[in-house]
């Protein structure tokens, strides 16, 4: 299935993409289709196929942090005058983030799609969203709790290649998370795939109920159509450089170089070069080719083939963090909670259970309510609209304008989740002989904007600028209260005194300040970071058109979530994966 060097040797490729991740082989599967074009995938991480690590749902909870299945970076950045640490996995492997994440599968708000269009992007809408999203997705319905898991089967694909179902262990808490949400005003909907979000809905998971199995970009994209001779996939290969020259004024890609168990090898492009490789790489690759800004590139001793300073910029990314409670009642009504906990004491019986559908490898989040700022602080949702009509940078100044407006009219930029679990993986600190469930949150729409930038031919700096705008923790000490109230709301809250115990923070941290420096020292990154290579006008920082070609460039795009110029308020695969498949299109009709 998979190619070597001498496979690849002195041939000349229609495409080569570089990023074998889930838009990557979205991409390869797509152009692959035609038997006369050729199609090279270079990934810089190994192949994992049938990797039971992967492929068994929860998994990552015992696994996260492993060199083989994520490299993170680490980047320093001040919070209140103390240096903060920040690890910033992501997937490096064949099928990219796909292949560990959380599972989850939600779609934005409408109006979170209709921005890319209204910052200069011609045929990015919500509707076209909604058709490659449903061309990718190959929805299950469910056969259990459907009192629980709700949905609308016209919002959903029926015969792409991911699968998306609901989990087969939910934690039981879903009734009187919703019934709590509902006392503060925020409605239960049947299903947040209408563009429509705000409210609580059960979220899917890509998950093939017939084996409990991950469904990604591995083994539903690419491994179908892995004998196709015109498509070759080379893992554990390193790029280095796009080689490019310029042709009438324009740079233009001959090759790709990368490393392969340290030797140094050249690819050759006869048609387009198709970066695929996530916010954090695609930036540092065109760098290292040259494309960039040039200030970045001279202090890192790399030639300037390319002034275009928006490489490596606008980076957004959703933080997010929880309150978590220990049970002092297992049971909902006649049901017991199910929770990650039994993870830590009896793993092998998990394992046992996995194959039938039972145990705790199979228990997954499903209740997400996307809320508005003014829902938990109408006066800070003020404030921060009130904020954003001072910004002189002009690329800034029409991102803030579209994000007032967002606030303006209640568009959700906040999720609060029922976790069945700690917040935080693996299950660090906490009694396991206990269990526990978190009221997470995350701020999906900041305000603040990172950058990552090389510093040398081989090194990255990330720096994410967290709550360099003040309104970002702010907005995350709102939802730690707001959390705790919805703690102390029946049903949720339980009989009596509660059933929720808070024991992180805990109760000693009691007022804003406290509660900020909690944030400060506990949010962490989603893995859902984007806008590094922004697809915005040129004039405006951006670095690909709406047909995702870098500026300047003549058969070099983009295509990632690093394109996306402003962020959405929902979790991303759903959007990868409908990028990848608009991306696809755009490149074939620009060939006929």
């Amino acid at each position: 299935m998979l190619t070597s060097v001498d496979g690849i040797k002195d041939q000349v490729f229609d495409y080569i993409i570089i990023g074998g991740g889930t838009t990557g082989l979205v991409l390869a599967t797509r152009l692959s289709e035609n038997p006369s074009t050729s199609v090279l995938v270079l990934e810089a991480g190994s192949a994992h196929i049938d990797d039971a690590t992967l492929l068994i749902p929860q998994q990552r909870w015992l696994f996260m942090g492993k060199a083989e299945y994520d490299w993170s970076f680490k980047t320093e950045t001040q919070h209140h005058a103390r240096d903060r640490v920040f690890t910033w996995p992501r997937g490096k492997g064949l099928g990219g983030s796909s292949a560990i994440n959380n599972l989850l599968w939600n779609k934005p708000a409408r109006q979170h799609i209709d921005a890319w269009g209204a910052l200069g992007n011609d045929g990015w809408t919500w509707e076209n969203f909604q058709a490659y999203s449903k061309k990718s997705e190959r929805f299950v319905k469910p056969n259990h709790n459907t009192d629980v898991l709700t949905y609308d089967t016209k919002l959903h694909g029926e015969h792409g290649p991911i699968f998306t179902s609901f989990p087969p262990v939910i934690s039981n808490l879903e009734k009187d998370f919703r019934k709590a949400m509902e006392a503060h005003n925020v409605p239960t909907i049947q299903d947040a795939s209408s563009g429509e979000i705000r409210g609580t809905s059960p979220s899917l998971s890509n998950l093939d109920p017939s084996t409990h199995h991950r469904a990604y970009a591995t083994n539903m994209y690419y491994q179908p159509v892995a004998g196709r001779t015109n498509l070759k996939v080379l893992v554990d290969a390193y790029v280095t450089e796009i080689i490019t020259t310029e042709v009438n004024g324009l740079i233009t890609a001959t090759g790709v170089k990368f490393v392969e168990s340290d030797n140094s090898y050249i690819a050759n492009v006869a048609g387009e070069v198709c970066l695929t490789a996530g916010a954090i790489m695609s930036p540092k690759i065109l760098e290292m080719s040259g494309i960039g800004d040039p200030a970045v590139l001279e202090r890192a001793g790399i030639e300037v083939k390319l002034d275009l300073p928006g490489v490596g910029m606008n980076v957004q990314e959703h933080l997010y963090t929880g309150v978590t409670f220990e049970l002092t009642d297992h049971f909902s009504g006649e049901q017991e909670v199910n929770t990650f906990d039994s993870l830590a004491t009896n793993l092998g019986l998990q394992k046992e259970l996995h194959a039938s559908g039972k145990g705790t490898l199979n228990l997954n989040t499903v209740d997400i309510a996307f809320v508005a700022l003014a829902d938990i602080s109408p006066e800070l949702n003020a404030k921060v609209i009130a904020s954003l009509q001072s910004e002189k940078d002009a690329g800034l100044a029409a991102q803030y304008k579209v994000q007032a407006e967002h606030l303006r009219q209640n568009v959700p930029s906040l999720e609060i989740i029922l976790a069945p679990g700690p917040s935080k993986p693996p299950l660090q600190g906490f009694d396991a002989s206990k269990k526990h469930v978190s009221i997470c949150f995350a701020a999906n729409c900041p305000l603040s904007r990172g950058t990552i930038h090389v510093t040398s031919k081989d090194s990255l700096a990330i720096d994410p600028h967290v709550f360099e705008n003040k309104f970002d923790l702010d907005t995350m000490v709102e939802l730690v209260k707001f959390c705790r109230r919805l703690a102390q709301t029946p049903p949720l809250k339980g009989e009596g005194e509660g059933r929720l115990k808070e024991i992180h923070p805990g109760p000693d941290c009691k007022d804003d300040a406290a509660i900020a420096e909690w944030i400060c020292n506990n949010v962490n990154t989603t893995f859902h970071t984007a806008s590094s290579c922004s697809m915005l006008p040129k004039e405006l920082n951006g670095v690909v058109d709406p047909q995702l070609k870098v500026w300047g460039t003549h058969n070099i795009r983009v295509a990632d979530l690093s394109v996306i110029p402003l962020h959405v308020g929902s979790h991303t695969q759903s959007v990868a994966y409908a990028l990848a498949e608009q991306a696809a299109d755009i490149i074939k009709a620009s060939h006929k």
